[in-house]
């Protein structure tokens, strides 16, 4: 994940479309998986500029926090948390099949539909953690 964080502390997000397997209709942070033979750092390079066409240079790059993340399925997900305060390009909406739009979030006052694991992360963020754990119950609740 990325947190694109803008002068006024604002963080880029996406908002979901109903398609969405896991996040239905709400606003996430900018990530995904990675692929094949790629680092964290890259990873995390690639889903920003595919979602938002933001570009962040490598060195522009800062380490944030590592999530430990167990779902309602019982999947366990390690993330990654990455910040940028710089980047180059406007952005956008680069994967329209996926996203109804890109949003300007204030990460202490999360919109009310924002996804419960993204929640967690900015809440994470705004108190300076560097690891936190994630369960999502199964009404959607994170804890």
């Amino acid at each position: 994940m990325v947190l694109v964080v803008r002068d006024d502390g604002r963080i880029l997000a996406v908002r979901h479309n109903e398609k969405s397997r896991t996040s239905a209709n709400q606003v996430t942070v900018v990530g995904g998986k990675l692929e094949a033979g790629e680092f964290l750092d890259e990873g995390a390079l690639r889903e920003l500029t595919e979602e938002t066409g933001v570009h962040v240079a490598p060195d522009d790059l800062e380490f944030c926090q590592l999530v430990h993340y167990l779902d309602t399925d019982g999947v366990r997900v390690i993330g990654a948390v990455f910040t940028a305060q710089r980047w180059q390009g406007v952005p956008v909406n680069a994967e329209p099949h996926k996203h109804d739009g890109i949003l300007w979030i204030d990460p202490g006052n999360p919109p009310r539909d924002c996804h419960p694991y993204t929640r967690e992360v900015l809440e994470s963020f705004t108190a300076g953690r560097l690891f936190t754990t994630i369960t999502v119950s199964a009404d959607g609740g994170a804890a």
